[in-house]
């Protein structure tokens, strides 16, 4: 089972050199997308790891932005285009880490074979709110002067942003694990329609719903799972996640998920020294 780990990731190179070693066997490969406001020299040290390619094509991030999809566009551009035959591209950030051993992600695929694990909830009648994201121009990748009342000027001013034609919405978080045909799809879908990729790239956030919105319109949709491989806990009354720590560890070991999110080694170093003494007794045992 190859996999290739596609990292989008501004944050720590210690971190996340510590993800990449418990990922690594000899049928993983990892693309970093570093973010360009990020010098590359500051993770000099996960260049010279052999199964490690930054991408060159690198974005300027910006949060809730068309870049994020970009940044993971130009990663699968990478992939695809490096000679190796994958199985699996599984979409993971610098605060994620594993919480089962390679083998055992590796048979989890193998397992569910062709699947697409994308998490997923309908905009129409279960997300009702997702659709201020596509209903308006959000111009999340522009810094300029009077941007705001640019923006607000222009949704005052424009016709509400047209649809594309019979597609339905769907989306929630941004990360999955697909095969290289889903993602060469999506990727190519949207590169190829410059209208498809110009209505989504003035929408908010579209990093967690393009995925799943172009591959639940396609001919991959009996294929989709509704889950994603991440474990997270959400803050209350707020989409974003809560920052894992030891009192974590109990739920961590009984999840069957891959991997988790997220993590800070500043914040709280020893659920990462546990969660890998924890893979290392897996290892021992798989052995």
């Amino acid at each position: 089972m190859q996999i290739a780990y596609l990292i989008i990731t501004y944050t720590d190179p210690v971190q996340t050199g510590r993800m990449i070693g418990q990922l690594s066997d000899a049928n993983t490969r990892f693309y970093i997308h570093l973010d360009k406001k990020v010098a590359i020299s500051a993770h000099a040290a996960l260049q010279q790891h052999p199964q490690v390619t930054f991408v060159e094509k690198r974005v300027n991030v910006r949060w809730a932005g068309y870049s994020t999809v970009q940044a993971i566009f130009n990663g699968i551009e990478a992939i695809l285009t490096s000679g190796i035959s994958f199985d699996y591209i599984c979409l993971l950030s610098g605060q994620d880490y594993p919480i089962k051993t390679p083998a055992e992600i590796s048979g989890f695929f193998e397992q569910h074979k062709g699947k697409l694990f994308l998490k997923y909830r309908a905009f129409a009648g279960d997300w009702e709110e997702a659709f201020e994201r596509i209903s308006k121009y959000h111009l999340i990748d522009y810094r300029f002067p009077g941007k705001f009342f640019t923006e607000n000027l222009i949704n005052r001013l424009l016709p509400a942003p047209e649809r594309p034609a019979g597609m339905q919405f769907y989306g929630s978080s941004m990360f999955w694990a697909i095969s290289p045909q889903a993602a060469d799809y999506v990727w190519k879908k949207i590169e190829q329609e410059p209208g498809l990729k110009r209505f989504f790239r003035y929408t908010w956030g579209p990093d967690e719903f393009l995925f799943q919105t172009i591959l639940l319109n396609s001919e991959f949709s009996d294929l989709v799972v509704n889950s994603n491989c991440h474990y997270y806990k959400h803050k209350p009354l707020t989409p974003n996640p809560e920052w894992l720590g030891m009192q974590d560890l109990a739920d961590l070991k009984l999840s069957d998920k891959l991997f988790a999110r997220k993590f800070s080694i500043k914040k709280d170093a020893a659920i990462l020294d546990a969660i890998d003494g924890m893979l290392t007794e897996r290892k021992t045992v798989e052995n």
